[in-house]
């Protein structure tokens, strides 16, 4: 093969290799799905799920993702024994503890993720969502030997589309914003 003929190739398959999808599985100890309830309209009360586990794939050159994120409702976690046991009550995490983000899409700004879209599903619901990039970076972890990618997504929902009916004594009202955190890392090989 020729030394043009030979570079035509190399960077054929360069290209090829460096469009095509990575897997990422996120990591326990940095992805958390937190929320904001507003309080008696006096202060925000902040809680989040500390059990949160998924893969995404992701092609940031073909600007495509998908993906599953699973979060356990009976990790829920505001400080409140009291209102920790009635959110779980209300979510039926007795019954069907794991409720999933099914990530069917991805909007790109440049490489970098912009929205996530998909569905909330779990025993109670089923329910389109849109979370929005507050942020979103990626870099390679020296310690890792792999790349690893991460940001904050942001969504607003409203109790009665969660299915949550929960006591009016704690003086939760109006929309609830999730924040998905998130970190994962790259599942084949360095980027």
């Amino acid at each position: 093969m020729s030394k043009p003929a030979l570079a035509a190739w190399w960077l054929a398959v360069a290209g090829v290799a460096g469009a095509a999808p990575a897997d990422y599985q996120l990591t326990p100890t940095h992805s958390f799905v937190h929320f904001e309830w507003t309080h008696a309209g006096l202060s925000t009360l902040r809680g989040r799920f500390d059990k949160v586990s998924g893969r995404v794939t992701m092609d940031r050159d073909a600007r495509r993702g998908q993906g599953r994120i699973e979060l356990r409702l009976d990790s829920v976690n505001t400080g409140r024994p009291a209102l920790d046991a009635a959110l779980r009550l209300a979510l039926g995490a007795d019954t069907e503890p794991t409720a999933r983000f099914e990530l069917v899409s991805m909007r790109f700004d440049g490489d970098r993720p912009a929205a996530a879209t998909g569905r909330l599903t779990g025993r109670r619901l089923d329910l389109p969502l849109e979370a929005l990039a507050a942020h979103f970076n990626c870099y390679f972890n020296p310690l890792l030997k792999r790349e690893v990618c991460g940001g904050e997504f942001e969504a607003t929902v409203e109790p009665a589309a969660l299915g949550l009916s929960i006591d009016p004594s704690f003086g939760l009202a109006g929309p609830i914003r999730l924040r998905l955190q998130v970190e994962a890392i790259r599942q084949e090989g360095a980027p």
